[in-house]
């Protein structure tokens, strides 16, 4: 074999690290994927499991050649592809066609990113089969794939409607609300670029800045439409921003309705807080060395901002012992 095919395999034996990056990244790509409402994939026979009575011939043994590897790579690329825009039809053809290797290249030895999209579109093609399942939630549960390699909100959301379709309501439960923390990350995630695009550009459009520093996009409102917008906001679980709203009416204007409204808001807007340092937390559990220090760090700040900006929070207490717990972890080695 030539070195340069001793060099192919090689890659393809290792995980595709470079693969991964690169699809992930999307290239440009401008997909709009629903975390929680993932297109319908027709039901279809397992391109991993296929059933005892199937008279498909069993795949010979092969050796790769050059031209091989190049479709293989190629094939591999377009699956990532796919799994990220939720293509699962043609992430299982394109599973399909490598059948012919599989001997020589089975599918538990893809790269994790390509490994997760078989599983998981074999498990969507074929909900009311526990096996299909049961592999699919083990292959995600087992993937180092982290953010921003992967969306972890969207991972979840996908292991705990598996475990929906395998009737374990309580292992989904606990998936969906993993899920929602980290999508509550996100979001506020989101406010922290506005408040960065803003100390850029103050005069960014259709975002401004009260005197008290807060985020608002609303100017020249009535107290009415303020409240309004605001009670909408907080519908809309954006108490952040239905809170700056708030603050852009004077003190002496408030109504006691417009200050138990600002006390709602206060009150969303740190269990907000609360939720995003939970995540991270669980995040931190995963990681070591300088990556676990620097989430928990994050962890440290906003529970110390909480402390700070709203001393008045009724459960207060927690947010301390919380504080106490994070700094617990950052001191061990």
């Amino acid at each position: 074999m030539s070195e340069k095919k001793i060099f192919l395999k090689s890659i393809l034996l290792s995980g595709f690290i470079f693969l991964i990056s690169g699809c992930t990244s999307l290239t440009g790509k401008k997909e709009n994927v629903s975390i929680v409402n993932a297109p319908a994939v027709k039901p279809a026979p397992s391109v991993i499991d296929p059933p005892p009575s199937s008279t498909t011939q069993t795949p010979i043994r092969i050796v790769l050649t050059e031209k091989d590897f190049e479709k293989i790579l190629s094939t591999l690329k377009e699956i990532e592809d796919n799994f990220i825009s939720q293509n699962c039809s043609t992430v299982l053809d394109l599973a399909k066609s490598l059948d012919k290797y599989s001997k020589t290249f089975p599918i538990d030895s893809y790269p994790t990113l390509s490994q997760a999209a078989v599983y998981v579109c074999d498990a969507k093609a074929g909900l009311d089969n526990p096996n299909r399942l049961h592999n699919a939630i083990a292959v995600l549960k087992a993937t180092q794939l982290r953010y921003p390699i992967i969306n972890e909100a969207w991972l979840k959301n996908t292991i705990s409607d598996f475990y929906i379709a395998l009737g374990e309501k309580d292992n989904a439960l606990t998936e969906k609300r993993v899920a929602r923390d980290l999508i509550l990350a996100q979001q506020l995630d989101i406010s922290s670029l506005n408040s960065q695009i803003l100390q850029l550009n103050p005069q960014e459009p259709g975002l401004q800045m009260t005197n008290s520093g807060a985020l608002t996009d609303a100017p020249n409102q009535t107290i009415d439409q303020i409240v309004s917008s605001a009670k909408q906001m907080l519908d809309n679980d954006s108490p952040e921003q239905a809170l700056a709203l708030i603050d852009t009416i004077p003190n002496d204007k408030r109504s006691d309705s417009i200050k138990r409204l600002r006390s709602d808001a206060e009150k969303n807007l740190v269990m907000n807080l609360r939720f995003k340092v939970r995540a991270l937390f669980v995040r931190a559990s995963q990681q070591t060395g300088a990556t676990r220090k620097d989430t928990l760090s994050q962890c440290l700040q906003i529970l110390q901002g909480i402390i700070k900006n709203y001393p008045g929070y009724s459960d207060m207490l927690a947010v301390q012992n919380n504080l106490k717990q994070v700094q617990r972890e950052m001191s061990k080695p």
